[in-house]
């Protein structure tokens, strides 16, 4: 993620919050995500909630004119890509409105439920829906908290041994978005920390901004 910016604001999307569970019997909460898998249309369904998130945050981006970097081996940058909605692409979907809407009211409008099965636009089905919720968030939650200064001072390491950026990445996997690691954690690979496992999701966010900026959701299978 680039971090010196024209503009060092914040973004007013939000992260998406983690599901609360009424009944917290975890079979029925294990049976209920079958049930669910089991229907298409609410696969389907939950893409483009996601798609419409990470639709606004690309909005947002664009309106702050963040640029996001590609770098290569020692931190060197290749190329900038300055974030840019394809307003051709995105004819249809009500651009101007979208910001200010949730997803049940966009969704509503019939010609918006259309646009996914009739608008040409790729999507790919075997996307990871905890992975990409969690890079989304992971993503606003580096950026605002980066450009507002961000300091806890009670837990800070005052030797200097610990910088701010190693203490935010550390906070995100530890206290922002802990739930969101734990769901979707296979293995532990020891070697990897906490500042890596951030900017590693960051990455595979940008990738996907870019590509839903062209219609496409989200970069490939891989993603």
């Amino acid at each position: 993620m680039g971090e010196k910016n024209e503009k060092m604001t914040t973004l007013s999307v939000k992260p998406i919050p983690t599901r609360n569970w009424k009944n917290k019997n975890i079979d029925l909460v294990i049976e209920r995500d079958k049930d669910r898998k089991n229907s298409q249309e609410s696969v389907d369904k939950r893409i483009y909630y996601l798609w419409f998130n990470y639709l606004k945050l690309c909005l947002n981006l664009e309106e702050i004119k963040h640029t996001i970097e590609k770098k290569g081996r020692g931190g060197t940058i290749l190329s900038k890509t300055r974030v840019k909605v394809s307003k051709t692409i995105y004819k249809k979907w009500d651009l101007q409105d979208l910001s200010n809407m949730n997803f049940k009211k966009w969704y509503k409008d019939p010609k918006h439920q259309k646009l996914f099965s009739e608008g040409g636009f790729n999507y790919s089905r075997g996307s990871q829906y905890h992975s990409l919720v969690k890079r989304y968030n992971v993503f606003i939650e580096y950026y605002n908290k980066m450009n507002s200064g961000y300091e806890d001072e009670k837990d800070l390491i005052s030797s200097g041994r610990m910088t701010r950026k190693n203490k935010l990445c550390e906070d995100i996997v530890m206290k922002f978005q802990k739930k969101r690691y734990e769901q979707i954690e296979r293995t532990k690979d020891e070697k990897m920390n906490y500042q890596t496992m951030v900017l590693n999701d960051i990455n595979l966010c940008e990738k996907t901004i870019l590509s839903v900026c062209q219609g496409e959701f989200p970069k490939s299978k891989s993603v």
